[in-house]
């Protein structure tokens, strides 16, 4: 029966990766990418969604409340990233730095399904700690972790939502076109939206203890590398510095504010 397939211990992974792949050959079909991010983040939200089945589906014992905090805290980082970037993209223009992963004419589309793969690999990773304590062990009821580390976890959704909130109100005002935002959480921080998100998922290991293996450390510590040295700051710092380079104002901003944490500014 596909419900009770869906309720398996394993389904977890594979229907974060169906997504993907579902996105990957709609994006491949329709030649755009504005269905990228809502996919991206969908994967998140139908995992932690099969979990709840998961734990549904064995009355004893019932899932534990840090089981159900777990998930309710994926589901709603990851309805509200999607959301947003799904309508920040039909916004505005396509990113031309996914445009080079379509195929040409007759190609096959290697390259598409490379990026797609790694998003998916993305979400699983990241998914470890969720997926691992969001098990049944039929024998004993769940442990209870702290439920304290579910407060770092508000801090770091609140700052990354009125972060990304404060930028999109800035770059909608006609008067700031072409202008670096340096507002509200951005006077503080040139990335205050991604120390967020990083304070996010540090948060969901720690609550996710002692039901997770200590091993899924790999999940906060991958997207702290990622944010950090690969697809985050580096790409945005480089774009700014090309654009607003000559611009002495960003170049005070930028020796002025924190590069990640928000600081207060003495100078």
């Amino acid at each position: 029966r596909i419900g009770g397939w869906l309720a398996g211990e394993e389904a977890g992974w594979l229907v974060g990766g169906m997504l993907n792949f579902v996105g990957f050959l709609l994006t491949w079909w329709t030649g755009t990418h504005k269905l990228t991010d809502i996919c991206g983040c969908g994967a998140f939200t139908v995992m932690a969604l099969q979990r709840l089945l998961h734990l549904s589906q064995r009355p004893r014992p019932p899932p534990s409340n840090t089981q159900l905090l777990l998930i309710a805290c994926v589901v709603l980082w990851s309805i509200r990233l999607g959301g947003f970037l799904f309508l920040r993209i039909l916004r505005s223009p396509e990113d031309k730095r996914l445009a080079s992963f379509f195929p040409k004419p007759g190609e096959i589309p290697i390259k598409l399904a490379g990026f797609w793969f790694i998003q998916a690999l993305w979400s699983l990773i990241t998914m470890l700690p969720i997926l691992t304590a969001c098990r049944v062990n039929p024998a004993k009821r769940p442990t209870e972790g702290s439920k304290l580390w579910f407060l770092p976890f508000l801090v770091g959704f609140l700052i990354e939502v009125f972060a990304d909130h404060q930028k999109s109100t800035f770059k909608a005002m006609p008067e700031n076109k072409n202008k670096f935002c340096d507002q509200g959480l951005w006077y503080y921080s040139r990335h205050p939206n991604y120390f967020g998100e990083i304070v996010v998922w540090w948060s969901l290991y720690m609550a996710s203890l002692p039901l997770a293996p200590k091993w899924t450390i790999v999940s906060p510590l991958f997207i702290t590398f990622l944010l950090l040295r690969v697809s985050g700051i580096p790409i945005l710092e480089a774009s700014y510095d090309k654009k607003y380079g000559e611009d002495v104002s960003y170049q005070q901003y930028k020796s002025s504010t924190s590069l990640l944490v928000p600081m207060p500014k003495f100078t």
